[in-house]
């Protein structure tokens, strides 16, 4: 991976928004968007940028773990750290049959079909400022967002945040498809639908008045069942 791919995956597994990295650094929130985007190939302060989304600079500069075994993108801990959990510390999330699509799509008339339940700790949503009625969980299908999700992975959502904030991900209607896509405004208030795997998935550009009319957003991603 680049260092922009490196550090979208990062701020995503931190469940940090571009504007939340900036702020956290005392950068702009373009001087993240242009690491991210590759426009920035050597940028500055990336010890401090590591910090904040808690990984090693070596391993943000060059994708590798550093001769001092400093923690990379993953935290391993140990078994004696690791809480322990009763049946209240649960809440059962809705799991809704249907797939949302990582890549064109999955053709869909309702979402509110809920297929089982999945049990979900109520100090992971408190961290996530969501509340229990509001989080529903999807499966994902496609690759467009390799290698931060798989197809097959679980995601939350949020379906009372519907705010766009920048570099943030959201479960879109894109017409009759149902997507979770990175989502950007354009300056015209149009919006960039952006995937991680933008190799072969290029960014997707609508004008404003293109997007009022074909997107709706059912809420923000916050969470996933692959660690991030």
């Amino acid at each position: 991976m680049s260092i922009a791919k490196r550090l979208l995956e990062a701020r995503v597994k931190a469940g940090m928004s571009q504007a939340d990295l900036a702020e956290k650094v005392g950068v702009s929130q373009q001087s993240i968007q242009k690491i991210e985007s590759g426009q920035t190939s050597a940028p500055r302060r990336v010890a401090d940028i590591a910090k904040a989304v808690n990984v090693s600079a070596h391993w943000l500069q060059f994708g590798a773990q550093d001769e001092n075994g400093k923690k990379t993108e993953f935290e391993v801990k140990e078994w004696e750290d690791i809480p322990v959990y009763n049946d209240t510390d649960f809440v059962d999330i809705p799991v809704l049959d249907i797939e949302l699509a990582a890549g064109c799509g999955s053709n869909a008339e309702v979402i509110e079909s809920e297929e089982y339940t999945y049990p979900f700790r109520r100090d992971e949503l408190r961290k996530y400022g969501v509340s229990a009625s509001n989080a529903k969980i999807v499966k994902i299908v496609g690759n467009s967002l390799f290698p931060v999700l798989n197809g097959g992975d679980l995601v939350a959502i949020d379906v009372s945040n519907k705010k766009i904030k920048d570099g943030d991900l959201y479960a879109i209607r894109d017409g009759v498809l149902l997507r979770v896509k990175i989502l950007i405004y354009r300056p015209d208030g149009g919006l960039i639908i952006r995937s991680f795997n933008r190799d072969e998935y290029p960014d997707e550009q609508l004008p404003r008045s293109e997007a009022v009319t074909r997107v709706h957003v059912i809420g923000r991603v916050f969470w996933s069942s692959r660690s991030w």
